[in-house]
């Protein structure tokens, strides 16, 4: 893991998460290495453009026949025993045979080196090296468009979990309200001024709120466990956040939806990488159409052998100018175009849904901060008027024009605006997360935005 030296001493902002996450998310490493092997796939792709130099060196030790038999004893004779024995090289080493034929033993060592290049092949080379540079494009567009996801992910699990904190500690108020109204419901019974329904029900709205605490605080958990996964840290590690403003000003678009429409288009990383994706499946296509076309290739292997029993050192050389093309193999270059343009349609496709879901993304988007801009404003007047209302209530009931229920339900209203107020929070923060997204803004700097969000 890679973390900054003041990790868990301090309360991480926003900024210092998503550099967190950065670093340490599986998805970017996985993304990032993709692109590398695409990187190395097109230098293999290229090699093709360049001669192609081996050498080889070999030994060889050969026992034939001179004369006419073909068929030796299995038992070496005398001479051969000693010819063989003493190491002599100096003449052939002559085996025991049939009457009718003679042993021979030859050695023959020496390097090679053949060089191969392909002249011309009607753009097959090229065709294949444009569809490998549009993978790696592809690749590349697509890590960038996986950091984005990552800053999208620890964006929404932190304003989660800040909007889960605080409705924990509206659920706290809640439980506050409703001990209050319990001692209130008490005070009066004991007093003999309430009836004894007037405490059950206050005792309910009071066990209620408590219950609700409890499972706010295992939501709250849940919340916390999801932004350390996507930071890529184990769930039980240690750390504080930095909490939401208490007062937010929620400020009106200035772009409208077709100015969005065309920054995403520019901007959107998997967007990008289907059109890279489509480019490269055309170059495939290409690729298979050519694949039947002549390769005029060359071929020159040059080496120097050394023979036994004699000093005599020679030089050998051979040249070559070949012509080939495939004449028929069972149909397989024409199935081979058939899947080339199959899996061109298919990345069309692909890019046209990719083309829609970003208009519908901005689009949504777009929509979503101005109904998160008009709930911030009524939730904040709503739990001002629930929390009148509630006081109201609660002063009444102790003088005794107001009923257990009056109290009760501006309890009630009064937990509803706490949630909503939370709730339409989030929402501001997450819908400017969420356009950002959309448009493919995330990594750009406010200067290089052509309008503002």
């Amino acid at each position: 893991m890679l973390l900054p030296p003041t990790f868990g001493e301090n309360a991480l902002n926003l900024a210092e998460l998503i550099d967190i996450g950065l670093q340490n998310n599986p998805m970017t490493r996985q993304s990032w290495a993709s692109a590398r092997s695409a990187a190395a796939q097109y230098g293999i792709v290229l090699s093709d453009f360049y001669p192609n130099v081996q050498f080889t060196s070999q030994y060889t030790r050969v026992r034939g026949t001179f004369g006419p038999a073909t068929v030796f004893s299995s038992t070496p004779s005398a001479s051969e025993t000693a010819a063989t024995t003493t190491g002599g090289t100096a003449a052939p080493v002559l085996g025991s045979t049939t009457s009718t034929g003679f042993g021979l033993y030859s050695t023959t060592a020496g390097p090679d080196v053949e060089l191969t290049y392909t002249l011309f092949d009607f753009g097959q080379r090229t065709s294949a090296a444009t569809a490998a540079r549009e993978a790696l494009y592809f690749a590349d567009w697509t890590h960038n468009q996986e950091i984005q996801n990552v800053i999208q992910a620890v964006m929404d699990d932190y304003y989660t979990y800040l909007y889960q904190m605080r409705v924990l500690r509206s659920n706290e108020q809640n439980l506050e309200n409703a001990c209050a109204s319990l001692d209130a419901a008490n005070q009066k019974f004991s007093l003999g001024l309430a009836a004894l329904g007037d405490v059950a029900q206050a005792r309910t709205q009071y066990l209620q709120a408590k219950i609700n605490l409890t499972t706010q605080k295992q939501t709250v958990e849940n919340a916390f466990a999801q932004l350390a996964v996507d930071l890529g840290l184990p769930a039980n590690i240690g750390f504080k956040v930095q909490p939401m403003p208490e007062e937010i000003q929620a400020e009106p678009m200035l772009c409208n939806v077709d100015q969005l429409v065309a920054m995403a288009q520019n901007q959107r990383q998997d967007l990008l990488a289907a059109q890279a994706d489509l480019r490269s499946k055309d170059a495939l296509v290409l690729n298979a159409k050519r694949a039947v076309y002549p390769i005029l290739a060359t071929s020159l292997d040059i080496g120097k052998y050394w023979f036994q029993g004699s000093m005599e050192e020679k030089y050998h050389w051979v040249a070559e100018l070949t012509l080939s093309f495939p004449i028929f193999q069972g149909f397989f270059y024409k199935n081979s175009m058939k899947k080339a343009a199959a899996n061109r349609d298919r990345s069309a496709a692909k890019l046209l849904q990719a083309e829609l879901h970003v208009i519908q993304d901005v689009t949504t988007s777009h929509m979503y901060i101005k109904t998160s801009a008009e709930n911030l404003k009524d939730s904040d007047e709503y739990l001002k008027a629930a929390e009148l209302e509630f006081n109201i209530a609660l002063s009444s009931y102790k003088a005794g024009t107001k009923t257990i229920l009056d109290v009760l339900s501006a309890q009630s209203s009064l937990a509803d605006a706490r949630s909503k107020k939370a709730g339409a929070q989030k929402d501001w923060y997450t819908s400017l997360a969420s356009l950002a997204y959309a448009t493919g803004s995330l990594c750009l700097p406010a200067a290089e935005q052509k309008c503002q969000l």
